[in-house]
């Protein structure tokens, strides 16, 4: 905490020149000055606080301890010291001192800034599922399961707090595994089994309407929808179609897929209410793969309104759904997202069919699909279509298991186009599955696929059994054609994924490395992609994937420091603005250097992306502790208008105003004097605020109410509650320290807590209470800086409702701050922040942001680095993005410490 309370003051004119920086400004003014105020207790032989003023007998030495003056600063600045009883120095005097500390022992020279020490560190949580939602394109967030990282300077991705740990590690290697299996899968072919209901129909000609999930044609018309089929291959299409029948003849339907008439034909079934009953007709289609329509026409309408029976006097279709099947033939796999990104869209392996028991139709006895199975309680057989583009050698890949009983296993042959394919024995028991391979020639052309269980038995006297269960069987082949990827491919492949995974070209020594790995599950006969595999488990448990922080100086060096390569760059923008590793685009900029170059614009498009709403719930969730509402405590019993998700509206509020600043580049000091919010209907009948309709969150004038800013939202107020009452302590003490950057110091030890039954069962309010705890001397100076802000937030309750009074007297608002500035309520004391206090909040602001962009707290030696991101922030208006813009072009952000 100490680097981050050095330069956050109270806003001070310098009331010394450069040149009167030295000893004898010190001897001449500054000395009389402690001797006069602090010397009582901090100095002539007194060390109070073991705090003494006079122990340096060499003026160097003196300046030099910035660790005392850090601390006497913060005692001056919040007018703790001198303490209560004692002569205190006028507010001139106290700038004085002050301004004296800032430009002469914390005087850095701004021609030579330090970029500070690199921390190398490792992802945090939010990060790592981050690296892996956007490097290995799945859909996993292994971190979830990882210990809670640990915060520093009020953030999670402080490098000096960021260790790995036994449990940390194993849990490390389990997601390697779990994830590495997901992102190179190739097990799925990409086949279509969809459901086009009713919905999905619009009118091509004459009016249909859907009622109910029924589209029903009243007219003559045409309906149609459109899908898309994933390869070239047969499709099998089910239209299920009912009607209310009339006159003589049944209803027609003619169906049409993109220009081929599939034929008209008759719809039977009578429609009699919600459950049809349903007419299916089936049709097979050749398809190319890509976008396809399908057409739906009723073509014989027609009416009898004389007819005596009600239910014979219309003649109406009615369409509850297609469904699409297909293709039937054998696909090749194209694998993940990951996967066909590393083989540039080419077949992940040779084509393949993958069927589960229940894709199989009873052929012969008295099959029944089970939970993913067909069972074969008797002999017979099951079977499934197949079709074959091309001759050759297949492989069978069976998945079966049995119960098993009698003196033999369960046997079962796989017969396609009358041929054998192979004759097994399940010797496993328990249904426990089992797996088998055969290879087999076959012609191309139409074939059925059959599974016979041979050699059924039954003991009556023994209760004996057996029966058989198909799992699972896939045909791949032909065995001949090229498919996937060989060995000689994994080399490039590893050094593709490396590159990915790294965020950087991998160095030479890093290829020897990998592709030594990869070689080893080579010769280990692993197939080529699970060599990646084994590759892609290792770089995951890599420093290289799991740190940041080793970036390589580039160009001159110059008083020990150099520019860092643009590769390095990419990863600290992109972890700053995203928490996530760099896209495409910021990779392409560092290869040819031109990050660097193009560096506003890519600040611009990487806010404007959706990625950017990790500084919303990463930064401000930390930095304005928004993150807490997810935890908070609230006793529902004395509030229970905080039922049904309080709390997250409140939360969504704060982030929707912190995103509104972010995306619009607004003047930052919009946080404290923002007329307006976001809110949808609950949370704004919550405020009282009339006239907001819906769920959905919208933005709210708050014009004519008392509230305004960051400061007066239900999140904020009840975060620096307790579940039970208000606290001036915890909201002091939060305006201070989030808001301003100036926290009051640690309370003393041994003083007792407030008396909470007192509180709550007396008739005296908090604030008359507390008055009665500021007698403690040991406790005045500190309260005298801390209540009047934290009193301010009393007209809200402990969840943000506005309130007149408490223990039925009216409440007191008011308040006078250290430096003289009075006020009556929250809104004078904002308009006080704005007007006397607005550069506290831009600094406190700035400094946050810097903490967060470079994973490290602040030194004394970045004060140089903190002016300049003000100057330009103030040059810009204190506009948010352009405050991070100079963040991004700061010295540490930019350079690292370097050796010629």
């Amino acid at each position: 905490m100490l680097r981050r309370l050095i330069f956050a003051s109270i806003a001070i004119p310098s009331l010394l020149s450069a040149a009167e920086r030295g000893q004898d400004a010190y001897n001449q003014r500054i000395l009389p000055l402690l001797q006069k105020y602090c010397y009582d207790c901090h100095g002539d032989g007194t060390d109070k606080g073991d705090f003494a003023l006079d122990e340096y007998p060499e003026y160097s030495k003196l300046i030099g301890d910035k660790v005392l003056w850090d601390h006497a600063r913060q005692q001056l600045v919040t007018h703790v010291m001198p303490p209560e009883k004692k002569e205190k120095p006028p507010l001139s005097e106290r700038d004085e001192i002050v301004a004296w500390i800032d430009n002469t022992v914390f005087w850095f020279d701004p021609k030579k800034i330090d970029p500070g020490h690199i921390t190398y560190r490792r992802l945090n949580r939010t990060e790592y599922n981050n690296t892996i939602r956007d490097l290995l394109l799945v859909d996993m967030k292994p971190a979830n399961e990882f210990p809670p990282d640990d915060t520093g300077y009020g953030f999670d991705n402080i490098g000096d707090v960021l260790s790995i740990s036994p449990m940390l590690m194993e849990k490390y290697i389990r997601a390697a595994n779990a994830v590495a299996a997901k992102a190179l899968d190739t097990s799925n072919v990409e086949r279509l089994d969809m459901e086009l209901g009713a919905k999905k129909f619009w009118n091509q000609k004459g009016e249909t309407k859907e009622w109910d999930g029924v589209r029903w044609f009243h007219s003559n018309a045409d309906a149609a929808t459109k899908f898309t089929a994933p390869a070239s291959g047969n499709y099998l299409l089910k239209f299920h179609l009912s009607a209310t029948q009339a006159g003589p003849d049944a209803a027609k339907v003619a169906l049409r897929v993109d220009d081929k008439e599939l034929g008209t034909f008759d719809v039977t079934a009578r429609y009699n209410g919600d459950k049809g009953p349903w007419q299916m007709i089936q049709q097979q289609v050749q398809l190319k793969g890509g976008e396809h329509k399908i057409v739906v026409r009723f073509i014989n309408d027609f009416a009898d309104p004389q007819n005596p029976d009600a239910s014979k006097r219309d003649r109406n279709l009615a369409l509850e759904k297609i469904e699409i099947e297909g293709p039937d033939g054998l696909l090749p796999p194209r694998g993940t997202r990951l996967v066909q990104w590393l083989l540039d869209g080419k077949p992940a392996g040779l084509p393949a069919i993958n069927l589960s028991g229940e894709d199989f139709e009873n052929g012969q006895g008295n099959a029944s699909r089970d939970t993913g199975t067909i069972e074969l309680p008797s002999n017979g057989y099951v079977k499934h279509h197949l079709d074959l583009a091309i001759a050759g050698k297949y492989r069978l890949a069976i998945k079966a298991g049995a119960q098993q009983a009698g003196g033999e296993p369960a046997k079962f042959d796989v017969r396609i186009g009358g041929k054998n394919a192979g004759s097994f024995a399940i010797t496993a028991k328990d249904q426990t599955p089992q797996k088998f391979d055969a290879e087999v020639e076959l012609p191309a052309g139409k074939h059925e696929i059959q599974v016979w269980f041979l050699n059924d038995y039954y003991d009556e006297k023994k209760h004996e059994d057996r029966n058989f269960w198909l799992h699972q069987l896939k045909v791949e082949g032909p065995l001949d054609q090229p498919g996937g990827i060989s060995a000689a491919d994994v080399h490039s492949l590893v050094d593709k994924l490396g590159q990915r995974l790294f965020r950087r070209p991998m160095r030479e020594a890093e290829k020897t490395k990998w592709h030594g790995i990869a070689d080893l599950g080579l010769k280990e006969n692993l197939p080529p992609m699970e060599a990646m595999g084994y590759v892609l488990r290792g770089m995951l448990m890599s420093p290289g994937f799991l740190y940041r922080g080793s970036p390589t100086p580039v160009g001159e060096v110059k008083d020990g420091v150099a520019l860092i390569d643009e590769y390095s760059l990419a990863s600290r923008l992109s972890y700053f603005l995203w928490s996530a590793p760099p896209d495409e685009r910021l990779l392409q900029l560092a290869a040819k250097g031109e990050l660097r170059k193009n560096l506003a614009a890519e600040v611009k498009r990487m806010i404007g992306d959706y990625r950017a709403w990790s500084l919303t719930e990463d930064f401000a969730g930390q930095w304005l502790q928004l993150r807490d509402m997810d935890i908070v405590d609230v006793d529902e019993r004395r509030f229970p208008d905080w039922k049904g998700g309080m709390a997250y509206a409140m939360k969504k509020e704060s982030q929707m105003f912190f995103d509104n600043i972010l995306r619009n580049n607004l003047d930052v000091i919009t946080f404290l004097n923002a007329d307006y919010s976001f809110m949808n209907e609950k949370l704004a009948r919550f405020y009282g605020i009339q006239g907001v309709k819906g769920d959905k969150y919208q933005k709210v004038s708050l014009q004519g109410t008392p509230r305004g800013g960051i400061l007066t939202q239900g999140s904020i107020l009840t975060l620096t509650s307790t579940p039970t009452r208000t606290s001036p302590v915890k909201r002091g003490k939060y305006l201070l320290e989030n808001i301003l950057g100036t926290p009051p110091p640690p309370a003393p030890g041994g003083v007792p807590p407030l008396d909470e039954r007192k509180q709550q069962f007396g008739k005296m309010t908090l604030r008359q209470q507390f008055a009665e705890h500021r007698s403690n001397a040991s406790c005045a100076g500190c309260h005298a800086f801390l209540d009047p802000m934290g009193f301010a937030f009393e007209n809200y309750d402990a969840i943000g409702h506005w309130r007149d009074e408490e223990k039925k007297q009216p409440i007191d608002a008011s308040g006078s701050l250290v430096r003289g500035q009075t006020f009556a309520n929250l809104a004078e004391l904002r308009t006080i922040l704005v007007r006397d206090m607005s550069d506290q909040f831009v600094k406190n602001l700035a400094d946050n942001l810097l903490i967060f962009a470079l994973g490290r707290g602040l030194e004394y030696s970045d004060k140089p680095t903190t002016e300049e991101i003000l100057k330009k922030a103030k040059a810009s208006g204190n506009r948010m993005q352009d405050i991070i813009l100079a963040v991004c072009e700061s010295v540490p952000f930019q350079k690292m410490r370097a050796t010629p």
